[in-house]
């Protein structure tokens, strides 16, 4: 069981208020170390520094999407294996299929709660401690 304190959390979306709502949610449950980006083009930047045990990104982005920067998480060597959670506001079956293609490994549609998102967390990086 990993510890929550343990988990580093790379959080994307452009949207200040989803970051910090994501933020609340995960520090609601022990998660303290947390980067956040406000764009995919900045995660990406962040993650040529740094690794990352879980991704957690909005889909609806501007410069580059979320299902953009999944595919660009997939292809790189240091990161194609890294626990990837997508945020959405929609639940369009061909979206979701999209991402299931390209690799993610769990979904969350927005709103969510605080224990929907633990629950997605853990069904891909084990329960938390």
């Amino acid at each position: 069981m990993p510890k929550a304190a343990d988990i580093s959390v790379l959080l994307v979306d452009d949207q200040q208020s989803m970051r910090s709502l994501t933020r609340f949610a995960l520090e609601s449950f022990g998660v303290r170390n947390l980067l956040e980006a406000k764009s995919g083009r900045e995660a990406i930047q962040l993650m040529e520094t740094r690794s990352f045990s879980l991704i957690i990104s909005d889909w609806n982005m501007d410069d580059v999407d979320g299902l953009t920067f999944l595919k660009v998480v997939r292809k790189h060597p240091r990161t194609q294996t890294t626990p990837f959670i997508m945020l959405t506001g929609q639940s369009d079956r061909e979206q979701v299929k999209q991402a299931i293609d390209a690799g993610v490994n769990n979904y969350v549609i927005k709103p969510f709660d605080a224990a929907t998102l633990r629950k997605k967390v853990e069904a891909v990086i084990g329960k938390i401690e």
